[in-house]
């Protein structure tokens, strides 16, 4: 099996540090859940040859942004209140990382399926955090349905980032592009082969 070299994985980490830094990013500009943090977690998935560092580098900057946000801003990302509902945003966090683990084929097919894929993956298991660790809905079906509904707010005219569920799909596939793209032009003129070394 190909190990990642020191210069890969300082790449892709820097990569997905800096997709953490964008959602603190667009948080602040109001495009709530429109960021990269899903796409991190597939990219990490798919791209560290290691996994376990393919699931600790984006769990760690899933947490650093996390602590910034709890810190520095009106966000409180590690609120005590919401404990119960995290475990459900990092567990869905690490399958998406999973699913990242299992994809062979990467191309432009795959890279739109599954960051669409792991977007409503995501949507579905947080939701359900919301659903069994709050008293906002009653526990029954109808409050299951009720917990998915209100996380599709109808769009306010003219406004495309006014849907949180929507938002989060656009930005996984926006973001699994633009860190697709970068990585696959890092590669061709940053990164040298070992044989071109010699």
């Amino acid at each position: 099996m190909k190990k990642d070299s020191i210069q890969e994985i300082l790449i892709i980490s820097l990569l997905i540090f800096l997709s953490a830094l964008c959602r603190i990013l667009t948080n602040q500009a109001g495009l709530w859940n429109f960021n990269a943090i899903g796409a991190a977690a597939l990219f990490g998935g798919i791209v560290l040859k290691d996994k376990r560092l393919a699931y600790i580098i984006p769990l760690l900057s899933l947490f650093l942004s996390d602590v910034f946000l709890q810190l520095f801003t009106s966000i409180q990302a590690l609120n005590r209140d919401y404990l119960g509902q995290l475990f459900f945003v990092y567990g869905a966090f690490m399958l998406i990382a999973f699913v990242g683990t299992r994809i062979r084929k990467v191309n432009t097919l795959t890279l739109l399926l599954s960051s669409i894929g792991t977007g409503v993956l995501f949507f579905l298991i947080t939701n359900l955090g919301t659903f069994l660790t709050t008293d906002m809905y009653p526990k029954t079906g109808a409050g299951l349905l009720a917990c998915y509904a209100a996380g599709i707010p109808f769009y306010k005219e003219g406004d495309m980032f006014s849907s949180f569920a929507l938002n989060g799909l656009m930005g996984n596939v926006f973001f699994t592009a633009v860190l697709f793209g970068v990585w696959s032009i890092l590669k061709s003129s940053v990164i040298v082969p070992k044989s071109q070394l010699a």
